[in-house]
């Protein structure tokens, strides 16, 4: 959990990563992280991309 939240700690921090990530999430959705990412922790940082996706678009 604490590896989610520094993950979207340093995303949220840098603009220019916070719009790259947002448009890759938009492109290609979450599945395409969940295959880049190949972590044991993998699933927090999803969920947490899932949930401040939602936050963002909205």
């Amino acid at each position: 959990m604490m590896i989610a939240t520094e993950a979207l700690a340093r995303i949220e921090g840098d603009k220019s990563l916070s719009e790259r990530v947002l448009n890759a999430l938009k492109a290609s959705g979450v599945s395409a992280f969940e295959q880049i990412l190949n972590h044991s922790a993998a699933s927090f940082v999803i969920g947490a991309l899932e949930d401040w996706q939602k936050i963002k678009v909205a």
